[in-house]
């Protein structure tokens, strides 16, 4: 089963790729000499920045009660925060008070009383996608991903349209270590919503840590072709440039300040690592 498993992902992966645009090609002119081997282990040491926000967005509740929309953000360290999930699904009216009271939960990071919040929309209306995935973000900001990682399952056995849902499933299946699961949920997220930039970062980084960096720079080429202005994307190329054997050091150094133009921290590793040696 493992070995077919490891087939199906390879051909959706496979799949992606044909659809991820023009190529890109490196110049003729003659490399630079490359960096020094000690610059080189230090950048293959370097994680993925999975968003381009260097900080935490303010989540605002809805006027109306519905689920307020973010995508997964970054912490200071760049670490994910997963934000609260919406999609264009209307609550019975028995729970749009709740969800106004988890709206400003989640705005206050107050989690303990969202999920609270949350497990009383999901006795109230057990077949409400959306009551199980929000209570998985809160699971998850509560550092419990076991059961983070059920109740989005829950969700997408309820509506398996909502892709945030996979996303949220996918990053969570990628803290926890499985990969396998990870690269799954990513690459449903991708199928329910192509145009989605950020969910080919976290599938990107989930490819490149599988053993797949092909994968990843196809993923990472489609998310710049949908949002050139990502930082994270042109970040995250520039770290599998650098991993590559042998280096693209021009399409690093491209991506990499393209990166930092749009506002990503300075990374002195891949800095270092561009910089040629005397």
């Amino acid at each position: 089963m493992g070995s077919n498993r490891s087939l199906l992902l390879a051909v959706a992966l496979t799949m992606s790729a044909h659809v991820s645009g023009q190529d890109e090609s490196e110049p003729t002119a003659p490399e630079a000499p490359a960096p020094g081997a000690e610059a080189v282990e230090r950048v293959k040491k370097l994680g993925f920045r999975l968003s381009s926000k260097d900080a935490p967005s303010e989540t605002v509740p809805a006027a109306s009660g519905a689920p307020v929309s973010s995508t997964p953000t970054a912490e200071p360290g760049g670490a994910m925060r997963l934000g609260r999930i919406e999609e264009p699904v209307s609550l019975p009216s028995e729970l749009v008070e709740l969800a106004k009271e988890g709206a400003l939960a989640v705005a206050d990071r107050e989690w303990e009383k969202a999920r609270e919040i949350y497990l009383e929309m999901v006795k109230a209306a057990p077949g409400n996608a959306l009551a199980y995935a929000n209570l998985g973000v809160a699971e998850h900001q509560l550092g419990n991903l076991l059961a983070a990682a059920g109740n989005l399952a829950k969700s997408t056995e309820l509506n398996p349209h909502l892709a945030r849902n996979w996303q949220t499933l996918g990053l969570i299946h990628y803290e926890r270590g499985d990969l396998a699961l990870a690269l799954s949920c990513l690459t449903r997220a991708v199928h329910e919503a192509p145009g989605e930039a950020e969910t080919r970062v976290i599938l990107a980084a989930v490819a490149r840590d599988y053993g797949w960096p092909e994968a990843a720079v196809t993923e990472l080429r489609r998310a710049v072709e949908i949002d050139p202005k990502l930082a994270s994307a042109h970040y995250n190329l520039a770290v599998t440039y650098l991993e590559a054997n042998p280096q693209r050091l021009e399409l690093a150094r491209r991506h990499y300040y393209a990166a930092v133009d749009l506002g990503t921290a300075p990374s002195p590793e891949i800095e270092a690592a561009l910089k040629p040696t005397e």
